[in-house]
């Protein structure tokens, strides 16, 4: 990434051509996964994916998937030499997304939690095909002393604000 730095601490710029992965700006450990049975235990409401995890394996849609739950982390496990099941979870957020096989080639998505996971990542996927599923290139990053916000084609284009600091329950934003 190049920015270019602006007045009052403000910096602007396009992702340079690469793979480029979702990073955490401030080093920290990832959040911990401590409870995360007891979330996924929890009531869910489920309903055929649109999307299944295969999604989480593409570099550019995976990005797309990280602006969309940056608080969010992707594990896979499997119990008792069950099938092998995604989830994505918001721990600090009391969330989760686990992805099942339906056994008709498709997905089936259960959630729980304040926020719907695996929604707010289809609609940033959906928004980013109908886009014409661009490259990393027509992404870019704004940054001011209280926010930063990735945007896709130009700053007033689609974006995601990203937190510049941890979010409180319930404050993930896709304009």
């Amino acid at each position: 990434m190049k920015l270019t730095v602006g007045e009052g601490g403000t910096a602007e710029g396009r992702f340079l051509p690469g793979t480029v992965s979702f990073m955490i700006a401030r080093p920290h450990a990832a959040p911990s996964l401590s409870g995360v049975a007891d979330l996924l235990a929890q009531d869910a409401d489920e309903r055929p994916a649109q999307a299944g995890p295969g999604v989480l394996a593409d570099g550019t849609t995976q990005f797309v998937a990280q602006l969309a739950v940056p608080g969010a982390q992707h594990i896979g496990m499997s119990t008792s030499g069950g099938p092998m099941l995604r989830h994505v979870v918001a721990m600090a957020m009391s969330s989760f997304a686990t992805l099942v096989a339906d056994g008709e080639g498709g997905f089936l998505v259960r959630q729980g939690g304040p926020i719907g996971l695996w929604d707010t990542v289809e609609e940033a996927i959906s928004m980013w095909r109908n886009a014409g599923a661009p490259p990393q290139t027509e992404f870019g990053l704004t940054v001011t002393p209280d926010r930063q916000r990735v945007w896709l084609g130009s700053p007033e284009g689609p974006f995601w604000e990203l937190p510049a600091r941890p979010l409180p329950p319930g404050r993930i934003r896709v304009g």
